[in-house]
């Protein structure tokens, strides 16, 4: 599916990136991204992972071929969740360079919210990063309110 400027730019901006997958048991997990990039298709992204700290994330990628990713802007909580098949590559250094930049950016973003940086810490980390490739089928509205689930570009 092909989304528009807006949405790649609020995707890899400084937002929160929630990783949702299953195991082939259909047992859920859930890890969180640390950088996202939209390929020029503008209809793939790749989103960046701690395989230290999310590895049964990973392990469920690559056994079900499957994910979601919700993306939350910590401000205002605009939310969007981009779901369809997934697969798995090894990190470059242009991708440990993105993760960089995308810690400092949504560091900042969440102390402008008043999250103390010793919280923020735990939960990115580029420790053992791989980068997940997302083929998007759906992109639905997340964001709490009356368009809550409704997808963007479904026939009205």
């Amino acid at each position: 599916m092909r989304f528009d400027e807006e949405i790649a730019g609020f995707i890899a901006g400084p937002v929160m990136m929630i990783v949702g997958t299953s195991d082939s048991a259909n047992q859920p997990d859930v890890g969180r991204g640390v950088g996202c990039r939209v390929l020029p298709s503008g209809e793939t992204i790749e989103v960046l992972i701690s395989g230290w700290q999310w590895s049964d994330t990973l392990a469920n990628i690559i056994e079900t071929g499957q994910a979601a990713f919700t993306f939350v802007r910590p401000s205002d909580y605009r939310s969007l969740q981009l779901k369809g098949s997934a697969s798995l590559r090894a990190a470059t250094e242009d991708d440990h360079a993105l993760c960089e930049h995308y810690i400092a950016g949504v560091t900042a973003a969440l102390a402008e919210q008043g999250v103390p940086s010793s919280m923020i810490e735990v939960w990115l980390t580029s420790r053992d990063l791989a980068t997940a490739i997302l083929d998007v089928r759906t992109i639905s509205i997340k964001t709490p309110g009356s368009s809550a689930g409704a997808l963007i570009g479904a026939p009205a």
